[in-house]
Order: structure tokens, then C-alpha cells, then sequence
């Protein structure tokens, strides 16, 4: 007899020993977690903790440290109370460091002296330098450093009699920007080697933009003034070795007169710029080439009485036909080509010059063209100074006539229309917009020629 033999797998039932192995590790995994997010939670708030006790304590030290420093001045002479290099010059540090706690903390000291508008101020006060003004900051380093937070105290202290300043006048010092509002905090380094005693000052302005320095020792064009600000532009003064001319001289102090001097500066801005090839090759990148970059602001004139430019470098695009300037002073800038260049510029997009405002980024390109003896660059222009693009420009001359259209917004030429292999002579110029008035002129050509046509709605 046959007899065959059917064996059917156990089943695990619910709650068998796998089963709950596998919860408990379930378990496990999920108690970690949760520790693991408490236990950072709590390091945490112990590190911020520890962060706030260290950094209030070095706060309590730092203040001690100033109120230190504020009664040692107040108990000096008044004619000591004064800083090397400072206005009114003395014997105490400008900057100094001491540990305290294992910390090492930076004191800077500043005295000026302080014209009290009570009795009026310069220069109708004839004698400005009605008391002293302290100023102490200090900050600290460490795992919980000041940072822009530091301790800052100022005392007023008065002399016993009637103040006097042998030998000083006032320098006063304004500072504004490309809109004509005051610049506050901005850095003014003030140094003057040769006035007795000799001034080394790092101050910075006040909300309205200004620094008075009563009592700053008399000398002849011997004050080096340079004003700045983090991510700002740079103005100074100018000596003589430099330009010939300039129109910010090294400042002048004379007794018991006021000087004054303004500077301008601003938020950098970026401007990136891109050559390429003109119109017939479609514009394709022209890689690494030379130019010069100018702006209109100038520092004075040379000997020749030839103005100066604060900003006038020859300047390289990258392979890619590209270049980025960065911290760029806001200004009118133009592009020149080198006198020996075989190219010549058939078109910009913005128009020149390139107006480079405040705080801003901006693209600017152009075209070349081979160079020939005469060339025509035409701008076509709304009553607003837009320009216009896909006018229609047909210049002719007796029996030579060419046709060409102003570029489109995203052209190199935009607004703009190009004529190269011209001859030295009068042409006719018929210009045509939908939706403007026709124009029909004479425009005189000789050597590389630029007009402005400026269309009527």
C-alpha cells in the first residue's frame, strides 16, 4: 500500500516570541530617538546658558574696565587729558589691551574737545574748546565675544577756569552721500605728522554725518584726511606729489579759524561687462579684450591743467568675453578703445555714458566692428531719451544708398544702427518708426562719427 505523508509549515501566531522581539526592538529604536532629541535639546540650553553667564560676565568686567579708565583720566590734569596722536594730544594710549579674567579685552580711548552750543558754536564762538568729551569703548574676544555690541561710556570733564586753546583752530568734517544725506558712523582716519603735536585720530561721525574738532593744532596743508565705511566707497584728501591740482587738498588749521571739509561716499556696486562681435556675426562673445574704463569724477589736474580721473584703468574681458568689477564707486563711465585698436564700438546696450548709481548691479555690453577711416553711429532717442528700437535708417548719397535697423532690447546695439566703408562727406539720413514722425536730415561724416536722432511722437 501507498501511504503519502502531507507536512504543512507552522504559522507564528500573534504574540509569539518573534513577535514581541520585534516590538521590543521597535521600542528601543524609538525610546533612542526621543532621548537622543532630549539630550540635544538639553546641551543646548546648557551651552546657551553657559554662553549668556560667560558673556554677561565679561559685560560686568568690561564696564568696570571703562569706569576704571573714565575716573583715571578724571583725576589727570586738564591739559594731560589727551591721547598720542588725538586732538587734543596727551600721553594716554588710543587703543590698548588688558587680560582680565584670562580675557583679553581692546580699549579704545577718545577725547575731543566739546563746542558747547550754550555760548554759540564755531565760528561765531571764538573760543570752541569749551570742555573735553571722553569716550571709552571696550570689547572682548572669547566664546562669547562683544562682537557689534560693546561697552561704551563718555564723560564730560570741564576745566577749572576759562578754557583756552594756544595755537588751535577748528576742523570740521562733514560726510554725506550720493543723495546728499549724512553718512553716520562712517570712518575718518585723521593724521598730520607735521602739525605739533603730531595728530594720528581714527574717529567715526555722528548721526548728522559731521566731526567738529575744536583745538586742532594750527599747520599748513598738513591734515591727510580719508573717509570710508565697511562696504562703502573712499573719499580723502590729495597732496601735491599726487596732483598737481587737487581739488581736496591735505587741509590747512589756523589759529582760532574754522576749517571745513566735505566728503561724498556711497554703497559699492557691481558692474559686469560682456564684448562681443558687431551685428553681422551675431554678436558671439569677443574674448580677451583690452579696453579702458573711465569714469567722470575727477581729484583735481595735472601741470598741463588736464583733468585727473578718480577712476581711469585699461581693463581686459575673459575668455568668455565677459569681466565683473566689484566695489565700484558710483559714477559716469565710459568705454574708450586703445588708439591702435583695429575695432571700433557699433553699439552699447545701456547707451554711454554708463550711468552706475548706488548699491546696484549692473549689465553693460557692446559690439565691435572692424575699424574703417569712416564710420556712423546712429542713437535713435524719444522726447524722454529712450531709445528706440527697429528704426528704419537709410542713408544715401547721390548714387550710395544703405539701409540698417536699430537693435531690439536685448542687443548689444539696442536703439542703435551701425554704418561702416563710409566716405568723408554729407549723407542724407531718411529715419522711420511706426508711431513717430518721419525724419530726414544731413549728417556730415569724418573719422568715427556719433549723432543722436531724436524721433517725435
Amino acid at each position: 500500500m501507498l501511504y503519502l505523508l502531507s507536512i504543512t509549515p507552522m504559522r507564528k501566531l500573534p504574540g509569539s516570541s518573534l513577535s514581541i522581539k520585534g516590538q521590543t526592538l521597535i521600542g528601543i529604536l524609538v525610546a533612542m530617538a526621543i532621548f537622543s532629541i532630549l539630550a540635544h535639546a538639553i546641551f543646548l540650553i546648557v551651552g546657551s546658558s553657559y554662553q549668556l553667564v560667560s558673556y554677561n560676565r565679561a559685560r560686568i568686567t568690561a564696564r568696570h574696565l571703562a569706569q576704571e579708565k573714565i575716573e583715571l583720566i578724571r583725576n589727570l590734569p586738564y591739559d594731560n587729558a589727551g591721547t598720542s596722536g588725538g586732538i587734543p594730544g596727551g600721553p594716554l594710549l588710543q587703543e590698548e589691551n588688558i587680560v582680565r579674567n584670562k580675557l583679553n579685552f581692546l580699549i579704545k580711548t577718545t577725547i575731543i574737545y566739546y563746542d558747547d552750543p550754550f555760548d554759540y558754536t564755531a565760528p561765531s564762538d571764538l573760543l570752541p574748546t569749551d570742555y573735553k568729551r571722553i569716550r571709552v569703548e571696550i570689547s572682548w574676544g572669547g566664546i562669547a565675544p562683544s562682537r557689534n555690541n560693546p561697552v561704551v561710556m563718555i564723560s564730560d570733564i570741564a576745566p577749572r577756569g576759562v578754557e583756552t586753546t594756544a595755537g588751535g583752530g577748528t576742523l570740521s568734517i562733514v560726510v554725506f552721500n550720493a543723495n546728499g544725506d549724512p553718512v553716520p558712523q562712517a570712518d575718518v582716519l585723521i593724521a598730520a605728522s607735521s602739525a605739533t603735536p603730531a595728530v594720528n585720530l581714527s574717529l567715526k561721525t555722528a548721526d548728522n554725518g559731521r566731526i567738529i574738532l575744536p583745538g586742532a593744532p594750527a599747520c599748513f596743508s598738513c591734515y591727510e584726511i580719508t573717509v570710508t565705511k565697511p562696504l562703502y566707497s573712499t573719499d580723502r584728501t590729495y597732496s601735491t606729489s599726487e596732483v598737481t591740482n587737487p581739488n581736496k587738498p591735505h587741509q590747512t588749521v589756523i589759529e582760532s579759524e574754522l576749517t571745513e571739509i566735505s566728503f561724498s561716499i556711497d554703497k559699492v556696486s557691481t558692474l559686469n561687462i560682456s564684448s562681443h562681435y558687431d551685428r553681422e556675426n551675431n554678436f558671439s562673445p569677443f574674448p580677451n579684450f583690452t579696453f579702458q574704463l573711465k569714469g567722470d569724477k575727477t581729484i583735481g589736474t595735472d601741470s598741463d591743467s588736464n583733468p585727473v580721473y578718480k577712476f581711469d584703468q585699461t581693463l581686459i574681458t575673459n575668455a568668455s568675453g565677459d569681466l565683473t568689477l566689484e566695489n565700484m564707486e558710483w559714477d559716469s563711465y565710459r568705454i574708450l578703445l586703445p588708439e591702435a585698436s583695429l575695432y571700433v564700438i557699433s553699439g552699447t546696450n545701456p547707451l554711454q555714458p554708463i550711468s552706475l548709481l548706488a548699491d546696484t548691479t549692473l549689465n553693460f555690453s557692446f559690439a565691435l566692428a572692424n575699424q574703417t577711416t569712416n564710420t556712423l553711429l546712429l542713437t535713435f532717442l524719444d522726447t524722454s531719451d529712450n531709445p528706440i528700437a527697429s528704426a528704419t535708417a537709410i542713408l544715401s548719397n547721390g548714387g550710395f544708398e544703405q539701409s540698417k535697423f536699430s537693435g531690439e532690447v536685448p542687443d548689444p546695439d539696442f536703439g542703435q544702427a551701425f554704418f561702416s566703408g563710409l566716405a568723408e562727406q554729407t549723407y542724407t539720413l531718411e529715419a522711420t518708426k511706426s508711431g513717430f514722425i518721419d525724419f530726414n536730415g544731413s549728417i556730415p561724416v569724418s573719422g568715427q562719427t556719433e549723432e543722436e536722432i531724436t524721433l517725435t511722437p
